[in-house]
């Protein structure tokens, strides 16, 4: 067990759980969702088979994940430019029997200085972005946007998935 977190997903008012398996001789890694039983034990609900935990082999991605509020989310350190790194943040709900990202966040942060530079908030329930520019002039700017049917744990791969606020 690389990782594991506790916490009520599917509001029956039972904890869950969601954790990252490791092989020790590969480093691969897989995450598992199990809903906890009124009775004890756990019934697995959704594996990711290493795509979305691990995105393109990159297990050193991970920062940590969370559960609260009945979401899921999981935190990523992903390689942006040669000056910038990006902070992902995804959100997941369960509705409508499956994991359903309702938010995305990523932080455009400096690698000389460790400086958050911008910030793109999307609001996938709501289909509202925020974008905030933090360099000389800080700047903030929100819009409402169309988005078709909310993407899921097995549909988005971190490192690949990405929104503009300029083009939603």
């Amino acid at each position: 067990m690389f990782f594991i977190e506790n916490g009520d997903l599917n509001k029956d008012h039972v904890d869950d759980i969601a954790f990252i398996l490791q092989n020790n001789d590969s480093g691969s890694r897989v995450l598992g969702i199990a809903f906890g039983k009124k009775k004890r034990g756990y019934v697995l609900q959704e594996q990711d088979g290493g795509r979305f935990i691990a995105p393109k082999g990159n297990t050193d991605a991970f920062v940590d994940m969370s559960i609260q509020d009945g979401t899921l989310r999981v935190n990523f350190l992903l390689p942006g430019s040669h000056a910038y790194d990006n902070d992902d943040s995804f959100i997941f709900r369960f509705q409508n029997k499956r994991f359903e990202l309702i938010g995305w966040e990523r932080k455009l942060r400096s690698k000389k200085n460790d400086r958050v530079n911008e910030v793109t908030s999307v609001n996938f329930s709501t289909q509202t972005v925020i974008y905030e520019d933090r360099t000389k002039k800080s700047e903030t700017r929100q819009k409402h946007f169309d988005y078709g049917r909310l993407k899921t744990l097995g549909n988005v791969v971190p490192g690949k998935f990405s929104l503009s606020y300029d083009k939603l």
